[in-house]
């Protein structure tokens, strides 16, 4: 249907809210407002490329710090390198460097990361004795990225599969994934391989060429051949951007800001920012299109009040008869719910049996395929990678974790959909306060309630785009975390005794993993079923209160005079015409996007 109105997008909703606002739904209204221009992705950048692409050199002249991640012609990255950029006052005055071991976290001076994270560092290099850490993280301020996370991951060996496998789940929920190439030559086979499954799995991707410096002469027509390479061979448009990390750097130590911007500007540091900014922006109008969404709910809610309004004013028999059956329905729910809660209680278990039969499936296949390349690969070959090995294994493990959780919290979202389908807040507060109990034992339930008072947001529950995209970064990764590197540190252990030892702590490991998952799953069941039929419980008395309200107000409209009546008949017909021409203009802009 199409509309006269010439109003945008952001003019509907706008009116919308307004509406909504006059009939009581002010959170609703907010909520769709502040939509509109939410970001639903993390502000995460994560950089991927051949061994000696210059990722850390790219990684370290976009932040202004020429030397803070390793960078060398002998130093590969044997580790996640994780650099949380933030800006203003909040930020640290100096680089603060931390090594991650499952959720501990060892303060160290930025000049001994090398020694932790590079496979020719003293403690990362064949030390089977040591706790290796499986990341390190680094907080400073930069005021020209504030936001956003850069996730360095290890080249190892070139783009070899696991390596590969790896960089994606790091990416898996990332805004952007930044595929690092060079000018020495066009973009090879492997790297456009990753650009083909990289595409289907994060936000936005962007091509850094690097060492333009070193190719003055060619650099230009390598970046032509690299965009006509990949719009012929995938179909795609990406940037693809010529950058010097050396000039880069050089241009964060000018201390005069024209120059420095001149600098940045020439090396392509300033244009990547840009292009990274653009495509942290939220997709295709998700939040735009949420908040079409929201309105339309809320007002289709009002407009059907409306209306009945209307036929109690007319004299309508049928509509007192149907709320005497609403209300007779809901009364007769109430007196159901037990039966009702075993129901409920028996679709739980079997989204939980379909979630761990798929759990079982994936942790054998991680078993598997780790299982391969330890009888594929030398020992030798092994232990010399010791953090390689093991870093690679925690994140897949984590990432099942995850999505296995977001799977079981899609469920529980779509049985309270069925309850509560005009009610998203509800829903969400029942979520929020499942992914809540998996929060450790220490925090106050205050605290507990004021983190978790916003992790889901009402819209994206009424479209159905709860799941793993959305859950990942509200998610307690404390008990993931923890969970994983249990086993992740006994690796190091098992390595110094041989390749059988090694695979036996694989199984060992995935095992563990396997039942962590399953209480956590019981622990988010059981928080929901109990929240969910208090919720539901609530809401029927809620419901039969408003009904023997509304069935009152008839009664007592029977007794008004035929002017008084035809006059809120009328008033009641405009705002019923307005409401609804609002829907159409929603519905429209829906059709569009």
């Amino acid at each position: 249907m199409v509309t006269k109105t010439q109003r945008t997008p952001v003019e509907s909703v706008t009116r919308a809210a307004e509406i909504a606002r006059r009939y009581g739904k002010t959170v609703a209204a907010d909520r769709a407002l502040a939509t509109l221009t939410a970001k639903f992705r993390a502000g995460t950048v994560v950089v991927i490329g051949e061994v000696k692409r210059g990722k850390s050199s790219l990684v370290n002249a976009l932040i202004g710090y020429r030397n803070l991640l390793p960078v060398d012609v002998l130093t590969c990255t044997s580790a996640p390198i994780r650099v949380h950029i933030q800006g203003g006052d909040e930020a640290p005055e100096y680089p603060q460097v931390a090594l991650v071991r499952g959720t501990e976290r060892q303060t160290v001076h930025p000049n001994d990361l090398y020694q932790w994270v590079t496979q020719a560092g003293t403690q990362a290099s064949g030390n089977l004795e040591a706790e290796l850490p499986s990341a390190a993280e680094i907080t400073l301020r930069c005021d020209s990225l504030a936001g956003i996370t850069l996730v360095d991951t290890p080249g190892v060996g070139g783009l070899d599969q696991q390596a590969v496998k790896s960089a994606l789940l790091e990416a898996r929920n990332a805004g952007v994934l930044l595929m690092v190439c060079d000018a020495s030559s066009p973009i090879t086979a492997p790297e456009m391989d990753i650009l083909r499954e990289a595409k289907e799995t994060v936000g936005g991707v962007i091509v850094a060429v690097t060492k333009t410096d070193k190719n003055i002469r060619r650099w230009k027509s390598i970046i032509a051949d690299d965009r006509r390479l990949i719009n012929d061979h995938l179909g795609l448009d990406l940037p693809v951007i010529g950058v010097s990390s050396l000039r880069g750097s050089d241009a964060g130590e000018i201390p005069d800001p024209t120059r420095r911007a001149e600098i940045e500007r020439r090396s392509g540091i300033t244009e990547l920012r840009e292009a990274i900014f653009g495509q942290l922006k939220q997709p295709a109008n998700i939040g735009e299109r949420a908040a079409l969404q929201s309105m339309k709910t809320a007002l289709t809610s009002i407009v059907k009040g409306v209306k009945q309004d209307i036929a109690l004013l007319e004299g309508s028999n049928d509509t007192m008869a149907e709320l005497e059956a609403e209300r007779t329905k809901l009364e007769k729910l109430r007196e159901e719910s037990s039966e009702f809660e075993q129901r409920f209680q028996r679709d739980l278990a079997v989204a939980r049996n379909e979630v761990t039969d798929m759990l079982d499936k994936n942790l054998d296949d991680i078993k598997q395929s780790w299982q391969d390349q330890i009888n594929r690969q030398q020992f030798r070959v092994l232990r010399s990678k010791p953090q390689v090995f093991t870093s690679q294994i925690e994140t897949e493990l984590k990432a099942l974790m995850e999505q296995t959780m977001a799977d079981m919290v899609a469920a529980i979202a779509k049985t309270a959909n069925a309850l509560f389908a005009d009610q998203p807040e509800t829903i969400s507060e029942i979520l929020a306060t499942a992914v809540a109990s998996l929060a450790p034992a220490d925090i106050s339930s205050h605290s507990v309630e004021k983190k978790t008072k916003d992790l889901f947001d009402p819209t994206l529950v009424s479209m159905g785009v709860i799941g793993s995209g959305m859950l990942t970064p509200i998610l307690p990764i404390a008990p993931l975390a923890g969970a994983v590197w249990v086993g992740i540190n006994l690796g190091f252990r098992a390595m110094r005794n041989g390749k059988q030892h090694l695979i036996m702590w694989l199984r060992e490991t995935t095992a563990t993993t396997r039942m962590a998952t399953a209480r956590m799953l019981d622990t988010v069941i059981t928080s929901a079923r109990t929240e969910l039929m208090l919720r539901y419980r609530a809401d029927l008395r809620t419901k039969i209160k408003e009904l023997q309200t509304r069935i009152d107000e008839a009664r007592k409209i029977a007794q008004t005079s035929e002017t008084e009546r035809r006059e809120r008949i009328n008033r009641s017909q405009r705002n019923a015409a307005i409401i609804d021409g609002t829907i159409a203009e929603l519905d429209a802009h829906l059709a569009r996007s």
